[in-house]
């Protein structure tokens, strides 16, 4: 492979595919497995192939790893508050997994990821400013696939609209959960029945029917990335661009350059490749996707979620948005279920919409999670709908009049692309067929939500069972 004696950089990880130019001469890294994407897939798939005896390298965009996983801190208080991935499905492998680097966990409700002490929640209709009682939820009983299997011809089932399979099969009283503990997974009246799917499965219900789900014992969600990157060390480069791809002029590896800040570019020569980001035209333009790949990848769209934690002065309540004028409001009334330990749940809010203003532990203080149905959300945005939720709040006399000019912003995640997904049209077509066929191409392997589902666990379960073994077996340990 050659390159330019002026190698292009990017000042933003495959986010545009411009910037100032490189002098220097690359220094050079041999591993057996290059990881892009320092998130929940490809830190999972990093310890796992580290002890079959792997070799690795993580290349990760952002100052931590963890993706979604974020942490804050109240500098006054001192008190930690997840922002993001709070909670995990009660299953063997979550358990395992924390087990494996060491990281407590507790098994508790679903307030107890929020508050250090019981929430006295009141569930309001944040884009009209309603009030709404409190109700109970209902079970139903639905199967979950690891990964993105989906039969050639694909069954009608799996690309109509979710809530017409939840009619269907007699568990439509379960989608005020899904709305409310998947946030946010898109419109359940018409998103694809495969990935309203995808949102449930045994961890989940199990957790919904016992009242239970899996936290990190120390409180920090961060407590298991951080166990990870002492184990990693320095196999994983932060803040770190990637300039070049190239996968093909070699059939017994691939090459990759990259650039982290204030330092010559290395060249990265690896075996085999493993990308654990999503797989939108616009994070790959570094990559020299071939034909088949950029039709697939363009199939791609996103939702949109911005996290954080606000500062409302003069409120210290708890508010969940439901939606009171939405699909499935009906269905809460008059079903009821025992549920142990069970913590208030919303309905599906009207979107865009927050779904939640929680506390956060510390004095004026909530977490937010705005949801959008666009993945190109920006992070004004994001803030201009929490002034607009609060604006219709105040004038309901659910929090200060002033709220939406006073509210401050001490920590924000913009978490776009969100979701990433296609349309039942391309689920019909086969899409999913021709995504899964590209594994090991161009000695390339996929991971992530876009291949298992938008979840810790499902990610870690399609490590283990697909992506893991076959890296092994085609690096000789198996």
């Amino acid at each position: 492979m050659r390159f330019s004696q002026f190698v292009t950089a990017l000042p933003a990880w495959l986010g545009a595919c411009a910037g100032s130019r490189w002098h220097a001469q690359p220094n050079v890294v041999d591993v057996d497995v290059a990881i892009v994407g320092g998130g929940a897939g490809g830190i999972h798939a990093a310890i796992h192939l580290k002890d079959a005896g792997v070799s690795v390298v993580v290349i990760e965009k952002k100052d931590q790893i963890g993706g979604h996983a974020e942490t804050y801190i109240n500098p006054d208080t001192g008190v930690t508050r997840n922002v993001g991935v709070v909670l995990f499905k009660k299953t063997e492998l979550v358990k395992r997994y924390f087990a494996r680097l060491g990281v407590p966990t507790m098994t508790s409700s679903l307030a107890a990821g929020f508050a250090s002490k019981p929430l006295s929640v009141e569930l309001y209709d944040f884009a009209l400013g309603t009030r709404i009682p409190p109700t109970d939820t209902a079970d139903a009983i639905a199967q979950q696939q690891t990964g993105f299997f989906v039969p050639d011809p694909v069954p009608e089932e799996l690309y109509l609209p979710f809530s017409q399979l939840a009619d269907k099969y007699g568990f439509s009283a379960l989608l005020p959960i899904v709305a409310q503990l998947n946030w946010y997974t898109g419109n359940l009246t018409t998103i694809p029945a495969l990935y309203g799917l995808k949102s449930l499965g045994p961890g989940f219900l199990s957790s919904v029917l016992e009242g239970e789900y899996i936290f990190s014992g120390t409180g920090d969600t961060r407590s298991l990335y951080d166990k990870a990157l002492e184990e990693l060390g320095s196999s994983v480069l932060l803040s770190t661009t990637i300039l070049s791809v190239d996968r093909h002029s070699n059939s017994t590896g691939v090459i990759l350059l990259v650039a982290e800040p204030d330092k010559a570019p290395t060249m990265i020569r690896a075996r085999k490749l493993l990308i654990a980001i999503p797989p939108t035209l616009k994070n790959m333009c570094a990559f020299d996707l071939d034909e088949q790949e950029r039709a697939i990848f363009s199939k791609f769209f996103s939702l949109g979620i911005f996290a954080g934690v606000a500062r409302v002065p003069g409120f210290n309540g708890s508010l969940i948005n439901f939606g009171a004028q939405t699909p499935f409001h009906q269905l809460l009334h008059g079903c009821h279920v025992a549920m142990k330990a069970r913590a208030p749940l919303s309905h599906q809010p009207i979107i865009p919409g927050n779904s939640v203003f929680v506390n956060a532990g510390s004095p004026e203080e909530v977490l937010i999670g705005g949801g959008f149905d666009s993945g190109d959300v920006t992070d004004e945005q994001g803030k201009d709908l929490v002034r607009k939720n609060l604006a219709t709040l105040a004038a309901a006399g659910a929090v200060p009049e002033d709220a939406a000019e006073t509210v401050t912003f001490p920590y924000t995640s913009n978490h776009t692309p969100y979701n990433v997904r296609v349309t039942a049209e391309d689920i019909r077509a086969g899409f999913y067929t021709k995504l899964l066929a590209l594994q090991g191409s161009g000695n390339t392997y996929w991971t992530g939500a876009a291949f298992a589902g938008h979840n810790s666990a499902l990610v870690w379960t399609w490590n283990e069972g697909t992506i893991v073994p076959r890296l092994k077996g085609e690096l000789g340990l198996e």
